[in-house]
């Protein structure tokens, strides 16, 4: 007997049919995917024009998982004449300051208008430029790195990632110390505010609070899910549509 045979033979009701079918499919499409990607969901739709025209809002991309493949920043690229999409050196998705990404349950409770948690984010998609270890300079004459990783831009931005941001101001170090439930560690003398979202850096010239996607930090190749292998354009718009709705409901709102 054939297997789906034994299925529709099955005593069960039909809606319960439907849903065990549903559910087989998504977890065997997941387990292939974990297999040959290395990744449970390997697809990303992109929410941001910060790599256009090489990635466009909408578009859905599917990502290797960092444990199967390595990362081969623009430096490296240029010598070898490797491209992904259309420029020298990999686009790699990867967490903000190591931050975990937003779960289904996160999703729900930011549409009915609940703000996000300061402990997580949406991964970034852009391009890694170059690998640099801890204490060389980030940029020509910038700071140096407090911990290795790769820096990072959008194709579309005009300045790298750990240029993008913002001090607020300075913190005592006594903050830091009495508040150390409160943070997390980064890295070497960086540490996230849970509570705020805003970072602290330890420098030789005092303790700055400020903000960004990876300001004034390096990459670290444990940030990094996975690496961009192609694109399906505007397929992502079924993903994004449900939050573009909301927004707009919620301008008409205020």
């Amino acid at each position: 007997m054939r297997i789906t045979e034994w299925f529709d033979n099955l005593p069960l009701p039909g809606p319960v049919k439907d849903i065990i079918f549903v559910v087989v499919v998504v977890g065997g499409i997941s387990l292939l995917s974990q297999l040959l990607l290395g990744l449970w969901t390997p697809m990303v739709a992109v929410e941001s024009g910060s790599m256009v025209p090489n990635l466009n809002i909408g578009d859905i991309v599917v990502v290797q998982g960092a444990s199967r493949t390595d990362v081969i920043p623009w430096e490296e690229a240029e010598k070898t004449g490797y491209d992904a999409f259309n420029n020298p050196g990999d686009v790699i998705l990867y967490r903000p300051y190591g931050k975990a990404s937003f779960n289904l349950l996160d999703q729900l409770k930011m549409l009915i208008g609940f703000a996000p948690s300061k402990e997580k984010a949406t991964p970034i998609i852009h391009r890694a430029l170059r690998y640099v270890e801890a204490g060389d300079p980030m940029w020509e004459g910038g700071p140096a790195a407090p911990f290795s990783g790769y820096i990072t831009k959008g194709d579309h931005n005009e300045v790298i990632d750990q240029m993008a941001g913002q001090i607020f101001g300075s913190a005592n170090l006594s903050y830091i110390d009495a508040h150390r439930d409160e943070l997390m560690a980064v890295g070497s003398d960086v540490y996230l505010d849970k509570n705020v979202g805003l970072i602290i850096y330890k420098t030789a010239n005092g303790t700055f609070v400020g903000e960004g996607i990876s300001f004034l930090t390096p990459v670290k190749e444990e940030w990094v899910i996975g690496v961009a292998r192609a694109r399906v354009p505007l397929v992502g718009y079924i993903r994004l549509l449900p939050n573009i709705i909301i927004d707009e409901i919620r301008k008409l709102v205020s």
